[in-house]
C-alpha cells in the first residue's frame, strides 16, 4: 500500500506546511509573526482529499479493520474507513450516527467489497443533511473508537467523528446539490 495515497489505512505523519516564525528571531526587514499567515496542518488518510486544521492533529491512524476494533485494546485508536451507508439515526436532537458497510481500497482493484460484509457505526455531534446523506452513498469518516453497538444481530465498533468526506457517483461537471463531494460539516442549528 502506497503511503500517501488516498485509500491509505496506515499511520501517517501530521505535516506541517510552515515553520512556527514564534520560535525563531526574525531577521530585519521582515514583518512579525503575529502578521504571517497561520500554520496550517495537513494529514494524509483514506479520505479522497487530505485533512486539513484540527482534524489534521489529532493523531496517526491505526491500521485495523472494524472486526479488530472491537477488541477492548482499540478502544481510543483512530481510524480511517469507508463504506456505503446503510442507516442515518438522530440519537438526540443534536445527534446522529450512521451505519456503514466498510469498503476496500487497494491500488491495483480501487474501490470493492469484502467478501464477509464488514459493518461500523459512526456517531457524531450536529445532524447531517439527509438530502446529501442517503442509503448506499460512499462516504469516508475518521474519528476515535468509543465502543460498541449491534447491527443486524452482530457487535459492530463504533466510532466517534472527526471528518466525514462524502463521494459522489455523478458526472464530473455535474453542479446538482446531491453531487456533492467534499468533507461535510453538520448543519447549523437555525437561530
Amino acid at each position: 500500500m502506497q503511503q500517501g495515497s488516498w485509500w491509505g489505512y496506515g499511520a501517517l505523519p501530521v505535516v506541517l506546511s510552515a515553520a512556527l516564525a514564534a520560535c525563531t528571531s526574525m531577521p530585519a526587514g521582515l514583518s512579525s509573526p503575529a502578521t504571517q499567515p497561520p500554520v496550517q496542518a495537513v494529514q494524509q488518510s483514506c479520505h479522497p482529499e487530505p485533512l486539513t486544521g484540527a482534524a489534521a492533529l489529532l493523531g496517526a491512524f491505526a491500521d485495523i479493520t472494524p472486526t479488530q476494533a472491537l477488541q477492548a485494546e482499540a478502544a481510543g485508536a483512530r481510524v480511517c474507513w469507508g463504506g456505503g451507508l446503510r442507516t442515518l439515526q438522530a440519537v438526540s436532537e443534536d445527534r446522529d450516527c450512521l451505519v456503514l458497510l466498510q469498503a476496500e481500497f487497494s491500488e491495483q482493484a480501487g474501490l470493492g467489497w469484502p467478501r464477509e460484509p464488514r459493518f461500523f457505526k459512526a456517531c457524531g455531534k450536529g445532524t447531517y443533511d439527509r438530502q446529501l446523506l442517503q442509503p448506499f452513498t460512499l462516504v469516508w469518516l475518521s474519528g476515535k473508537v468509543t465502543g460498541q453497538a449491534e447491527f443486524a444481530g452482530t457487535p459492530i465498533p463504533v466510532i466517534e467523528i472527526d471528518a466525514l468526506y462524502r463521494g459522489s457517483d455523478c458526472l464530473e461537471g455535474d453542479t446538482a446539490p446531491q453531487c456533492v463531494h467534499s468533507y461535510l460539516q453538520p448543519l447549523k442549528k437555525p437561530q
